[in-house]
């Protein structure tokens, strides 16, 4: 062991040198994994940014499965925090204070990346995510849904012209649908999917949020009959009604008429 130790002390110190003289870039070593953050040995906290990991209580055994994939993915080598361009966007760090970028390990894997892949999580619409690099979470994750692998055996994509007729309270969901209309109001924007918005799926958007949508000569009510993919949490008010908090939960398509 204590051999072991002088060999990985060693990778450790000429990964550090390397990061440092060429890259600009601290270099950690997994110690612990609490949910969705990894503790570093040299306390760091780093978070698995840009998943939404598949939970215990909805699968219990597909859960087990993804901490074992993510210890197995360092296997006790250390591992990159690219974290560039997030911080240019702002979004260096969370709430909690954890570290976030993207997580590169001994053997060049993206993990994010890989634990959509295989459909141990899936794009959760991070705030600031660089646009490069959530296209290419949101590619994972459509090939994950089309293998229907891991949580994608029981999750699908909602038909938000057509939802489904049940009680919503919270749930994560992935809804796609045209929108039939856009109605601004004093404080909120609707996006609607149907004819009676009383009883329809509805996403909509607060006031203080539409600045972060709108960008030059782009406004929302350009969403009208376009097709669009939204994520969040819905619940049930005047039908399914998801709130939009941040472009990133927001991916549009070419416009295919009505749904």
């Amino acid at each position: 062991m204590r051999g072991l130790g002088l060999v990985i002390a060693g990778v450790i110190f000429g990964l550090c040198a390397v990061a440092q003289a060429e890259q600009s870039r601290p270099v950690y070593v997994l110690q612990a994994l609490e949910d969705d953050r990894i503790v570093t040995m040299n306390n760091a906290r780093v978070s698995i940014h840009g998943v939404r990991l598949v939970g215990e209580n909805a699968d219990p055994s597909l859960y087990g499965e993804a901490r074992q994939f993510i210890v197995k993915s360092f296997s006790g080598l250390p591992f990159v925090l690219q974290t560039e361009e997030f911080r240019k966007s702002g979004s260096l760090d969370n709430r909690y204070g954890d570290l976030q970028g993207r997580i590169i390990t001994a053997d060049g894997v993206w993990l994010e990346e890989a634990l959509i892949a295989e459909g141990y999580g899936q794009w959760n619409a991070a705030p600031g995510f660089p646009m490069a690099f959530r296209q290419r979470l949101i590619m994972a994750e459509k090939k994950a849904a089309e293998r229907k692998i891991g949580l994608w055996r029981q999750f699908a994509v909602l038909d938000a012209n057509h939802p489904p007729k049940q009680y919503w309270n919270g749930q994560f969901i992935i809804a796609k649908g045209v929108v039939l209309d856009v109605y601004k109001g004093g404080s909120t924007t609707y996006l609607n999917f149907g004819e009676d918005w009383r009883t329809d799926f509805t996403a909509a958007i607060s006031s203080s949020a539409r600045k972060k949508f709108e960008r030059g000569d782009w406004k929302l009510a350009d969403l009208k009959s376009k097709s669009i993919t939204i994520r969040g949490l819905v619940r049930f008010y005047n039908g399914p009604y998801l709130e939009l908090e941040f472009p990133e939960q927001l991916e549009i398509e070419e416009a295919t008429g009505e749904g």
